[in-house]
């Protein structure tokens, strides 16, 4: 499985006192919303080559996504910034970056045979935990990360058989090999109690302790088709496929696939491609598809499909990470979007400028908002000044451009432009101001 803005303003001599108040609203009812919105594809910081792999976030204010180029990417609710380079781009020439963040503070990273960690602040060099999977077929491909907490991850994949490993806080277990599974594609654990992995047409779990034998949940007839799953406890996992279909498990059994995809989907001739699965409750799920279609899940039943506006996948994986019912972040290629719902008073926000004065180079004003956002301000010989911003007041200042300088004192009158970014939508209002 992510954001754009704009605005105007300008100044001149001395401003007195000037008290505005803008109410920008993004959503007007009262309730809850019934569904939520998928913002448009917004391009991300990166390498020029950048191919977004993988997303995990912890909260609407944290997420990380890696990039095939070996970079990670933080998003701080508003927007995303490159992590130190970490360089991992797989061994033996391929690339399978997956990630996966327990908190702020701790993430591990997987690609080739290879995991690193997160503290925060920075990662670790990248160490060798599958082998060598060259020529001599004796390594282990990693394909999928999961991490319930700074000590404990279980990683999974296969070259001719699958593994599993698990991580303590310190060291890589070695690969444990499962029993009759080929690979294994996608692995969830919500403890160190439990995680459910899931591979061509079954699922395994871990208690643990050990792995349990293959369970057959796709139907059968050996079809390469479970590409991923998620699982908020050890009661609730949802699984899905590269045929279109879901399965959820009890804690003790697979449902029948249910399909949440048919062979055609809107805007698209073809069949329906991989999906991913984030499922932060078992009373919510969101689905992505490499079509770029989406649907959530209720606890009982799949919404229908519904295009992602500005995405054409073009058969693309679409990884995806819901940290709540609430919000969730998807890549496609080098894009990143979000999903977010909320009630009236989450979504509208307000921006006060409460005093404002010119001096001869600046315009400095005292800006209030109500909500965590990016505030843009431009205007007539104004240089366009953004700050991502918490609720509160804080003090910008806007410089004025060489031309805005010069006809400072000939303005009696600056419309200036003021726009908030929430992470629900963005608005902006103009006002005049008296000079």
């Amino acid at each position: 499985m992510s954001p754009s803005n704009k605005v105007h303003g300008n100044m001149r001599c001395v401003l007195g006192l000037v008290t505005l108040l803008l109410t920008l609203v993004a959503f007007g009812p009262s309730t809850a919303l019934a569904s939520g919105v998928w913002s448009a594809p917004t391009k991300i910081v990166g390498s020029s080559d950048l191919d977004l792999s993988s997303v995990s976030c912890t909260s609407a204010t944290f997420c990380v996504a890696l990039s095939d180029a070996g970079e990670a990417l933080t998003y701080n609710g508003t927007s995303w910034t490159v992590s130190p380079f970490f360089g991992v781009s797989g061994d033996g020439g391929v690339s399978s970056d997956q990630v996966s963040c327990s908190s702020v503070t701790f993430c591990a990273a997987i690609g080739g045979s290879s995991a690193l960690t997160y503290n925060g602040t920075s990662w670790t060099a990248p160490t060798n935990i599958g082998g060598d999977p060259s020529e001599t077929k004796i390594g282990v491909f990693l394909s999928s990360v999961s991490c319930s907490s700074a000590t404990f991850c279980a990683a999974v994949g296969g070259y001719n058989n699958a593994d599993a490993f698990t991580y303590n806080g310190t060291s890589w277990t070695a690969p444990t090999e499962i029993d009759g599974v080929q690979e294994l594609d996608s692995v969830s654990c919500p403890s160190a109690t439990f995680c459910a992995a899931v591979g061509g047409d079954g699922a395994v779990t871990y208690n643990g302790t050990s792995w349990s034998a293959l369970t057959n949940i796709d139907g059968g007839g050996g079809v390469p088709g479970l590409d991923s799953v998620s699982c908020p406890s050890a009661t609730f996992c949802a699984a899905a496929d590269e045929n279109g279909n879901a399965l959820t498990y009890n804690g003790t059994s697979w449902t029948l696939p249910t399909k949440i995809a048919g062979t055609k989907i809107p805007d698209n001739a073809g069949f329906s491609k991989p999906f991913s699965v984030s499922c932060p409750s078992a009373t919510f799920c969101a689905a992505v598809d490499s079509n770029g279609t989406a649907l959530t899940y209720n606890g009982t039943s799949w919404t229908a499909l519904t295009k992602i506006a500005g995405v054409n996948a073009d058969f693309q994986w679409l990884p995806v990470s819901c940290s709540s019912a609430t919000f969730c972040a998807a890549l496609i290629g080098d894009d990143a979007l979000t999903y977010t719902t909320a009630t009236a008073a989450e979504a509208s926000a307000s921006v006060e400028i409460e005093k404002s004065k010119v001096t001869t180079s600046s315009l400095v004003v005292t800006i209030k908002t109500s909500r965590a956002g990016t505030v843009t301000i431009t205007g007539p010989g104004l240089k366009k000044t953004t700050r991502t911003v918490a609720a509160g007041a804080r003090v910008m200042t806007v410089a004025l451009t060489k031309a805005g300088k010069a006809e400072r004192a000939g303005r009696k009158k600056i419309k200036l432009s003021v726009s908030l970014k929430t992470s629900i939508k963005t608005v902006s209002r103009s006002v005049e101001i008296k000079l």
